[in-house]
């Protein structure tokens, strides 16, 4: 509605509509931060990718993937990484690529030769790893996960 007061349109509809917060149009994101223990090297860099569903789960369709430079860590040292995401279910496979070739290097059965590390420890018994295993929950409140690189 237009009233119009002494000659000066007041809309009072605009008024009300630009004093209501705004809206993300995203989703809020929550901090999960990645703690690695047990690297042999500090030779190469990190591979972290981040899975939603036991569809996906190992494969292509990841919902994040970061690339961590370990080169200035010591041997041993605990390496961190910061990550962004909705809240939701997770789960994550790390692979320290030590020869640095950007790939996860296996033998002739798909059994990887470099270290690879799941989240919540996660250790395989017979054949692949399951999503299952290495699902966690992030919610509104930053989440840890502390893994360990010891060979699978």
């Amino acid at each position: 509605m237009i009233y119009r007061i002494k000659g000066v349109a007041v809309l009072y509809l605009a008024a009300f509509v630009a004093s209501l917060p705004l809206q993300a149009s995203e989703p809020a994101t929550t901090s999960l931060r990645v703690e690695l223990t047990g690297l042999a090297s500090a030779q190469g860099n990190l591979y972290i990718a981040v899975y939603d569903s036991d569809d996906t789960w190992l494969g292509d369709e990841t919902v994040l993937e970061q690339k961590v430079v370990i080169a200035d860590a010591r041997d041993g040292e605990l390496v961190s990484a910061e990550l962004q995401l909705p809240p939701g279910e997770y789960a994550l496979s790390i692979f320290h690529d030590s020869n640095n070739n950007g790939e996860l290097d296996t033998n002739f059965m798909g059994i990887p030769k470099e270290p690879v590390a799941l989240s919540n420890n996660a250790r395989p018994k017979f054949g692949a790893p399951k999503y299952k295993d290495a699902v966690f929950t992030v919610g509104s409140e930053a989440v840890v996960q502390q893994i360990s690189m010891e060979e699978i």
